[in-house]
């Protein structure tokens, strides 16, 4: 597990990575980033307007067994240092729950701590999953998820399958006809449902050197 170091200011809790994005927690994580989309060309939260920041969206799952307090956890752009998104709601296990940019924005605004969103690289980039320390004003990194150029094209993208673990990306909305791993599948994204993907698992697993999925 990697360990942040944070602080309180103004109502939000900063934090700063003090050990390498690489090293590999033993166990599985029971809340689990499972899909992001970096690049939305589509109104996915259903405001009635396409937003480059609205629309970005990443998906958790509840791999355990016990129902899990949300608020517990935190989103954020591995490469800044202050959560852009404390999780809220309770999520019971097998469940989904899907968090949108315009969920950032509203907590940014109503923590006076700006109004970036999630932030996501069109050109690649890592999010991660934090939780609140009991007693303490820091948050562990549970789980770092990397994603490359080509998985964050407009409406594409890239979650991890129930059934192989393999990382895949669902480019039914704009095909990809590369080399790059992970390859495309011609399936949909999935906010807010399962990432069922039927005759569609890529041929390889993706290597945990990518980081796309560091477990606690």
């Amino acid at each position: 597990m990697k360990r942040c170091q944070g602080w309180l200011k103004g109502g939000a809790l900063l934090v700063v990575l003090v050990l390498p994005l690489w090293s590999v927690a033993p166990a599985l994580a029971q809340l689990a980033i499972s899909e992001v989309l970096a690049d939305p060309a589509s109104d996915w939260d259903g405001d009635g307007e396409v937003d480059y920041k609205d629309d970005e969206w990443v998906e958790v799952v509840n791999q355990g067994t016990n129902e899990i307090d949300l608020s517990l956890y935190w989103l954020r752009d591995g490469l800044g240092d202050a959560p852009h998104l404390n999780l809220f709601g309770m999520l019971a296990p097998e469940q989904v729950a899907v968090f949108y940019g315009s969920d950032a924005l509203a907590w940014q605004e109503a923590n006076d701590i700006g109004a970036t969103g999630f932030s996501l690289n069109n050109g690649g980039d890592t999010v991660q999953l934090l939780i609140t320390v009991a007693g303490q004003e820091e948050l562990d990194v549970v789980q770092s998820v990397a994603y490359e150029d080509h998985e964050a094209d407009d409406d594409r993208s890239s979650g991890r399958l129930p059934e192989s673990g393999a990382w895949a990306l669902f480019d039914g909305l704009n095909p990809y006809n590369g080399d790059d791993e992970p390859l495309g599948t011609g399936c949909d994204p999935t906010p807010g449902l399962f990432n069922d993907c039927p005759d569609q698992t890529p041929a390889e697993a993706t290597s945990w050197s990518r980081l796309k999925a560091t477990y606690r």
